[in-house]
């Protein structure tokens, strides 16, 4: 699953989490959010290791969020996702080894840095909080 895919379902799943008081099962997530559920327990699974949801397993269990929403930015979320470099970062691959591509690698090495950077500014301005409203 690509990784804003993946960023896509895991806030929509997030946005449940912190409509409901009550925990919710990945099935019912999923239903929800309209997404396989097998993909959505891994996009789970992965927000566990963050410490952004906590789980509880059995009959009984569920998923809630670890936190208050107003404390989970979106940057948070998409690097707890965020398994691949990003798709801008691939136009590094049309660089040469040569001297010309050299130079260019390098000017380009400063625009991906500034788009990474950028991405986790804005990113860090939102809370799943505001996504409630």
């Amino acid at each position: 699953m690509a990784q804003l895919k993946r960023f896509g379902f895991g806030l929509q799943a997030l946005i449940v989490l912190a409509a409901n008081s009550e925990q919710c099962s990945s099935a019912e997530i999923a239903e929800q959010i309209r997404c396989e559920p097998t993909a959505l327990r891994k996009i789970l699974a992965q927000l566990v290791d963050a410490g952004i949801v906590m789980v509880k397993q059995g009959r009984t269990g569920g998923y809630q969020l670890a936190r208050d929403p107003e404390h989970i930015t979106l940057s948070e979320i998409y690097k707890s996702l965020h398994e691949e470099e990003p798709r801008w970062d691939r136009m590094m691959d049309t660089t040469g080894n040569h001297l010309f591509g050299q130079k260019v690698n390098e000017s380009f090495r400063k625009i991906m840095t500034d788009i990474n950077e950028q991405v986790d500014r804005v990113l860090g301005t939102y809370t799943i909080a505001d996504l409630l409203d």
